[in-house]
């Protein structure tokens, strides 16, 4: 049992941080090749100080640069959020993914239920409105959502597989 548990625990660490980790390359690659800016976690972590005091949208009315715990928070609230994914996939597909992965594993958590809690709460929660529809480039933001969570899912099913293999007797 013990074995078990410390295998959950790798799991949800590697494939957690390391898809995180591959997410934010991909957004700092698509904003040095492309001039998109990436998510700016300072601001996420200024929603959730809002959310504590029951602010459910961030107004927008304070536009200042977020201060250094706004960022800390942000950026803490993203890895966890990674990790929650990771852990989210053993709870739904069982520890028999931890040895055996499977791409549709990380297709539906990885990437459909992230990019729709993407779409549904943090895009409404920072002011954007539900799936985005108050942003002039709506479609685009959508689009490079799927994108960057198709790529956070490869991350996770390629983190599951190079675990299982260590993992391996």
């Amino acid at each position: 049992m013990r074995q078990v548990i410390t295998d959950i625990f790798a799991f949800i660490l590697v494939v957690g941080i390391g898809s995180t980790l591959v997410l934010d390359g991909w957004a700092v690659l698509l904003d040095k090749v492309a001039g998109l800016t990436p998510t700016n976690w300072g601001f996420v972590g200024r929603w959730l100080v809002g959310l504590s005091r029951g602010q459910a949208v961030l107004d927008g009315a304070n536009t200042a640069e977020p201060s250094r715990a706004e960022k800390g928070l942000g950026w803490a609230f993203h890895y966890l959020v990674g990790l929650g994914y990771a852990a989210l996939v053993v709870m739904l597909y069982g520890t028999m993914i931890i040895s055996a992965p499977h791409a549709g594993a990380f297709i539906v958590v990885g990437m459909m239920i992230s990019t729709l809690a993407g779409m549904t709460i943090l895009m409404p929660g920072m002011g954007a409105g539900f799936l985005g529809a108050k942003l002039p480039n709506q479609g685009q933001k959508i689009a490079m959502m799927i994108v960057g969570h198709g790529v956070f899912a490869a991350a996770q099913f390629a983190c599951a597989l190079a675990l299982a293999q260590l993992l391996a007797p």
